[in-house]
């Protein structure tokens, strides 16, 4: 089985495992409304804590089912297309991405998802072995009416417990970062030397091996174990080092001018790239190296600031502006799988 369908299958699974967590541990006071209205109402109450999160575990779940195969297809789609996020790259966005999802995004489009998976599901039922476009304007708005109908329980829920989700994410969003900043961060200094590293060795092996063979190559970001062994080693070592140096001794200092190497690595792979030529397209060169677009440019840079400034505990950064870096890389990953996925072939196949 592909790894793509491995990860659509786990987020299938564990979101609603997360969604009922989430209602089991928060238990919602519904304090904006009146204490008769609110918790004090078994009916409200039982909407609010019980109802809703069993609706939205059904929303997640048909709406993980109905695009599982274009989710998958959307994964594979980012780890090819190399001239529109470089593969090499793609943890640290990804990581980032993860973070927002899941203090933030999950918890706010929750209530957003349920609605559109249960307006889906009903008009999927309403207008199997038809076509809509043959129906005629009345029998249409009858459609629309029986899906309003059937997402009244939903958006009932949905009016009850918005105004706390709303602050309760941000509010975990915050309590997330504040712990998960400085492991995060200092994981992506790790990797902002181990990754360059073994992406030039990748283009010098491939280039290499093109000159000797006289064909082209696919180096779309895959590797081989031994440059995946040398990554994984490089930035364990880093990683070690900077959880066992402390912050104001002269060898945290000097440590931290070995971080260096990472850029050194990018710009000779820049360099490399420059040299042999590019193909204007986004396809691989005729030597077989891959293009550096503008794009891939932009992340490198936001890649660069992550891991050379707002990664180093000798200078004083505001915690909001590395939340703001974390949320803007987060921002870029996500961007760029829903623009693939919009733009997939298979979005004509469901």
């Amino acid at each position: 089985m592909k790894i793509s369908r491995i990860l659509v299958m786990a987020f299938g699974i564990l979101i609603p495992i997360y969604i009922l967590l989430l209602f089991l541990f928060l238990d919602f006071k519904l304090t904006w409304l009146p204490s008769d209205w609110g918790y004090n109402s078994k009916i409200i109450w039982t909407s609010a804590n019980i109802v809703a999160p069993i609706l939205y575990c059904v929303g997640w779940l048909y709406f993980n089912f109905l695009l599982a195969k274009r989710f998958a297809s959307t994964i594979e789609k980012m780890q090819e297309t190399s001239s529109m996020i470089s593969a090499h790259y793609i943890i640290f966005y990804g990581v980032c991405a993860l973070a927002m999802l899941v203090s933030f995004l999950i918890p706010i489009l929750t209530p957003i998802v349920g609605i559109l998976a249960f307006s889906s599901l009903a008009f999927n039922l309403l207008t199997k072995n038809s076509n809509w476009e043959e129906f005629g304007d009345k029998k249409k708005r009858n459609i629309k009416i029986l899906i309003f109908i059937v997402d009244i329980p939903i958006i009932f829920c949905t009016i009850l417990v918005i105004p706390e989700i709303i602050g309760l994410s941000v509010g975990f969003f915050l309590d997330f970062m504040d712990v998960m900043i400085e492991p995060l961060y200092t994981s992506i200094r790790a990797l902002g030397v181990a990754l360059p590293i073994g992406n030039f060795i990748l283009l010098y092996q491939n280039a290499t091996q093109s000159r000797n063979v006289g064909k082209r190559l696919d180096v779309s970001g895959k590797k081989n174990l031994n440059i995946a062994m040398v990554e994984i080693l490089i930035a364990a070592f880093f990683i070690f080092m900077e959880f066992n140096l402390v912050p104001t001794s002269t060898g945290y200092q000097f440590f931290q001018y070995l971080y260096y190497i990472g850029l050194i690595f990018w710009i000779l792979s820049f360099i490399a790239n420059t040299v042999q030529g590019k193909n204007k397209k986004g396809t691989f060169n005729k030597e077989g190296v891959p293009p550096q677009s503008p794009l891939s440019l932009v992340m490198y840079g936001i890649f660069w600031v992550a891991t050379m400034v707002f990664g180093n505990k000798t200078i004083d950064v505001e915690d909001w502006v590395r939340y703001l870096v974390v949320s803007l890389g987060a921002f870029i990953f996500i961007a760029i799988f829903l623009l693939i996925f919009m733009g997939h072939p298979d979005m004509e196949d469901t």
